[in-house]
């Protein structure tokens, strides 16, 4: 498996580390299958013509992060003391900042699209599913946007006092 992760052949990595998993589920090295899974997912975000033209992807839909994200929870939840622990986490740490900038990114798309209700659904998903990323601003200010836009003034005005209260603004 690491040998087609090294070689950039992710999709034979992953199969490996599925492989490996399924048939050696009480090996003492079945962490590292769940981590070469995790990267060969997280390495799968930007190919080389994204890179050459500068497609920002936090602007498209977050499949790769999604599956990356629990193959690394897997690993921690199976083997917190894991010599690759470490690196899973912060991997995880971005994962999670770049799954919530997508979720607020969609939500002020229908809010400039008049869909208030999908903008806040949007929204509170972000806020309760990443909470502490760095975008859980500007969900909160859609949330505070969305309801001010259906005349939901008293629920616009609690999200505004929880901004105010956990971002000073």
């Amino acid at each position: 498996m690491y040998a087609y992760y090294k070689n950039g052949d992710r999709e034979n990595a992953i199969d490996q580390a599925e492989q490996f998993i399924r048939e050696n589920p009480t090996h003492p090295r079945v962490d590292y299958a769940y981590y070469v899974k995790g990267l060969a997912n997280f390495d799968r975000e930007r190919n080389f013509l994204e890179r050459w033209f500068g497609v920002e992807l936090s602007k498209r839909p977050p499949v790769n992060s999604r599956t990356s994200f629990q193959s690394f929870q897997a690993l921690l939840q199976r083997f917190p003391d894991s010599r690759y622990a470490p690196d899973a986490r912060q991997r995880m740490i971005f994962l999670r900042n770049r799954l919530a900038y997508y979720e607020v990114y969609v939500a002020r798309y229908y809010l400039k699209r008049g869909a208030y209700v999908a903008a806040l659904n949007r929204a509170k998903y972000a806020i309760e599913n990443y909470d502490g990323a760095p975008s859980i601003k500007e969900a909160l200010e859609t949330s505070r946007d969305s309801y001010n836009k259906l005349g939901m003034n008293d629920l616009a005005a609690n999200s505004a006092k929880v901004l105010e209260k956990n971002f000073g603004s």
